[in-house]
């Protein structure tokens, strides 16, 4: 227990401790329930800094005191998060307090911020998705936290962060350990040219028993790299023969039709090697070696401050309303959500789209599109793989918006119809490519009355 000055303070502070367990509190809420003047509530909090905060939240000129409160492994709930800037320097961001009942405290050059929980940029650098559960497998064994990252709660992911985390998605770098895993990291060398087939390989070979079923719920397996020509990338890979293996080239192709449109896309290369099929994705928020691009994505943004997470047009319309994007960003969302729709992209979740932060941390417009491709047809775990039946495309949230329906069409018919025609960088299956020509014929008529006058035929 913290020492205070007198028995008395040690009193007051072990109710001061309960009162504040489930989240902070004003000082009129602990004067009242203690029956103390406000000098004394001061001297008191004051005595146990080790324990106790008091802040304002930034437009309040309340006053309010929480509680720190423990994390795993004793990790101070005081943290520092720094930023990287796109030139690669490294500097202060903000200053954070753990409190009781799961809030967190941000304090920045703005002022003071309170969170319920994790701060939006701290929650989309949490561990998910396949990278995730490797993350979690290893902390299972080196920080006896649970193996499966469904059992973590926040204080598990706060412990990640700040001890072990690197190489994030983003700009943000949690804590001092993790800053010096940042600082070794810039001395790794890339991977030559001549060597990126077998060290993908390799490194596809090392995680094939973890990636066994994994592309349920949109895990497709992947892994980090840095080559010499293409820098940062995260790679994809699935095994040839495989229903992944043949969606993974369509990947690729979709990127560069949604591009065609002039959507802007991550950029993407094709290779096979040693059985395997890998997809190798540039990231669009690293900037040469050691520079960072901030990004959110969707759902972190859509959590804080609208707490919907209904379909991208819906987002995309009230981020354009609240001025976090403009109209062209807010169209692109919709072109995205509309070529989806015809080429059966049907994991159109919140994670699977972001937006960029600029360097003074305001939103800076959508980020490249990433993730689309027909998952309509991916497989669905235990070696089963959906039929491999036309698609049906619906209005959805969308509506009728010609402009939107017009770029979305010609891209999806390009689509389809180089994967009808083979046209490819990998060898597609005979039935996809029927496959191809019937979705082809159902997109041309799904859109027919949707395109503006006089643009009836895109072919």
């Amino acid at each position: 227990m913290p020492t205070g000055a007198s028995p008395d303070n040690q009193k007051r502070f072990q109710e001061l401790e309960r009162l504040l367990r489930p989240g902070p509190r004003t000082a009129q809420e602990l004067m009242s329930a203690l029956g103390i003047s406000q000098p004394t509530l001061s001297r008191t909090i004051h005595s146990f800094p080790e324990a106790l905060v008091n802040f304002r939240v930034s437009g309040d000129r309340t006053p309010k005191y929480g509680l720190l409160r423990k994390l795993p492994g004793g990790l101070n709930p005081r943290q520092k998060v720094y930023r990287i800037s796109d030139t690669g320097s490294i500097e202060p961001f903000a200053d954070v307090a753990f409190l009781s009942g799961g809030a967190t405290l941000e304090s920045g050059a703005a002022g003071g911020t309170l969170y319920e929980g994790l701060p939006p940029y701290m929650a989309f650098s949490s561990p998910s998705g396949f990278l995730g559960r490797q993350i979690a497998r290893a902390a299972a064994s080196e920080m006896q936290f649970p193996e499966s990252l469904k059992d973590w709660g926040d204080d598990h992911r706060i412990a990640y962060l700040f001890t072990r985390s690197l190489n994030l998605a983003g700009n943000l770098v949690y804590g001092e350990a993790s800053l010096q895993r940042e600082v070794e990291f810039r001395k790794a060398p890339a991977t030559p040219v001549a060597d990126k087939r077998d060290h993908y390989v390799a490194m596809a070979n090392e995680l094939k028993d973890a990636a066994y079923g994994s592309s349920a719920g949109g895990e497709q397996p992947k892994f980090l790299g840095l080559a010499q020509d293409t820098g940062h990338v995260i790679v994809k890979f699935a095994k040839e023969g495989s229903r992944m293996a043949e969606l993974l080239p369509l990947e690729h192709l979709a990127l560069r039709a949604l591009e065609a449109v002039n959507v802007p896309v991550a950029q993407t290369q094709l290779d096979s090697a040693g059985g395997y099929v890998f997809l190798e994705v540039q990231r669009f928020d690293r900037v040469s070696r050691h520079g960072r691009v901030g990004m959110l994505s969707c759902g972190s943004i859509d959590d804080e401050f609208f707490g919907a997470r209904d379909s991208w047009s819906e987002f995309a319309a009230r981020c354009e309303q609240a001025r976090y994007l403009d109209a062209r960003d807010a169209r692109n969302i919709d072109v995205m959500a509309a070529f989806s729709e015809l080429i059966g992209n049907s994991d159109r979740h919140f994670e699977n789209i972001s937006m960029l932060l600029s360097e003074d941390g305001e939103y800076a417009g959508v980020a490249p599109a990433y993730d689309i491709l027909p998952m309509r047809y991916a497989s669905i775990g235990g070696g089963v793989d959906p039929d491999l039946l036309p698609i049906n495309p619906k209005l959805g949230t969308i509506g009728a918006k010609p402009a939107v329906w017009a770029l979305a069409a010609k891209a999806a018919i390009a689509f389809w119809t180089a994967v009808r025609q083979g046209q490819l960088d990998l060898p597609i299956s005979e039935e996809i490519r029927e496959l191809a020509a019937q979705n082809l014929a159902v997109v041309q008529d799904f859109v027919e009355p949707l395109l503006p006058p006089g643009n009836r035929s895109l072919q």
